[in-house]
């Protein structure tokens, strides 16, 4: 059975964090000493704010479903699945007002009650895919 407490911060994150773009949430879920682990090296909190004002800025009319929880000591793993309407700003994307939907996983790490670390894996791929970004029928889709 998941903790509550931990199930909460990480509603908190889909609900506040990416549906409101609300950023002070971080101040309240995460430790100090925050890390994201990105593909690209390790990031922290004001970062991850930054990066909600480009999301922000790019999508709008966020809806997100978390699928699964997994917990397995401090670690909490959630799948989620969440639609968002794409306004532009993305490798300079045209806008049409297109819906795409994301898919991704992530790890939360506890600490004391807050996440000390987070990863994140996504779809940001099938996103340009559906956005025409991406060129079709080049790649089989299993």
């Amino acid at each position: 059975m998941i903790q509550s407490d931990q199930k909460l911060v990480a509603e908190k994150w889909f609900q506040e964090y990416f549906t409101k773009g609300n950023v002070d949430i971080l101040d309240e879920v995460t430790d100090p000493a925050f890390v994201y682990h990105t593909r690209n090296g390790a990031s922290d909190k004001q970062k991850m704010k930054e990066f909600m004002g480009w999301f922000r800025s790019v999508f709008h009319d966020d809806e997100w479903q978390l699928d699964d929880m997994i917990e397995e000591g401090e670690k909490l793993v959630v799948r989620y699945t969440g639609w968002m309407t794409y306004k532009g700003g993305w490798f300079n994307i045209p806008s049409t007002d297109q819906r795409v939907k994301e898919t991704g996983n992530m790890i939360f790490y506890f600490e004391n009650g807050k996440v000390k670390e987070l990863w994140c894996e996504n779809s940001d791929a099938a996103i340009l895919f559906e956005l025409g970004a991406l060129v079709q029928n080049t790649h089989k889709v299993y």
